[in-house]
C-alpha cells in the first residue's frame, strides 16, 4: 500500500470509497451532503483540495492497495493550515479497519506535517469515536479541550474532543 496525493485520476476510486463507506462512515462522523456521492461532487472535492495545495491550506492523500487493482482504502488529510499550524483527518474503510491503517495514516501525516514547517497538529473527535481517539493518542496527541453537545448526530447531542501534538 502507497499513500499518493490525491489527482483528478482518483475520481472513480474515491467515489466508490465514499460510497460503499457511507453508511458505516456515517456512525461516527456528520453526513457529507448528498451531492457529494456523484462524479461531479467528487470531482469538485478534488479540484477543491488541489485549490486549497497550491495555496498551502491543505493537502489531501489517498492510500491505495496495488494488490487490489489501486482501491482506495483509506483517505488522509491536512486541513486549514495557518501559519505553523494544522488540523488533521482520516477515514478509513470498514474492511480494512483493525490492521493498523489508521495509525499508519496518523504517522503518514506527521511526518508530511514536519517537512512543511507545521509546527502544531490539531484533529477533532465526536466522543462516540473512542477508536479515534485511540489512534490519536496512540501516535502522541493529548486531548486539550472539550465541547459539551457540540454536534447532534443521530438523534443525540456528542462532545466534542480536540487534540493537539506538537511537532
Amino acid at each position: 500500500m502507497q499513500f499518493e496525493s490525491v489527482a483528478e485520476k482518483h475520481v472513480l476510486s474515491l467515489l466508490e470509497f465514499e460510497r460503499s463507506n457511507k453508511a458505516y462512515f456515517e456512525l461516527s462522523i456528520a453526513p457529507r451532503e448528498a451531492a457529494f456521492y456523484s462524479l461531479d461532487g467528487v470531482g469538485y472535492h478534488i479540484s477543491e483540495l488541489l485549490y486549497l495545495q497550491q495555496q498551502k491550506r491543505a493537502w489531501g492523500y489517498v492510500l491505495v492497495d496495488e494488490q487490489r487493482n489501486n482501491k482506495v482504502v483509506a483517505r488522509a488529510n491536512i486541513e486549514n493550515r495557518a501559519g505553523d499550524k494544522a488540523e488533521i483527518g482520516y477515514r478509513v474503510a470498514e474492511k480494512d479497519c483493525g490492521k493498523g491503517i489508521a495509525s499508519h495514516c496518523v504517522s503518514f501525516l506527521i511526518e508530511e506535517a514536519k517537512s512543511m514547517g507545521i509546527k502544531l497538529l490539531t484533529a477533532e473527535v465526536m466522543d462516540n469515536n473512542a477508536a479515534s481517539e485511540k489512534v490519536l493518542i496512540k501516535n502522541g496527541f493529548s486531548p486539550t479541550l472539550c465541547f459539551r453537545r457540540k454536534y447532534r448526530h443521530q438523534g443525540a447531542f456528542h462532545n466534542s474532543i480536540y487534540f493537539e501534538l506538537a511537532l
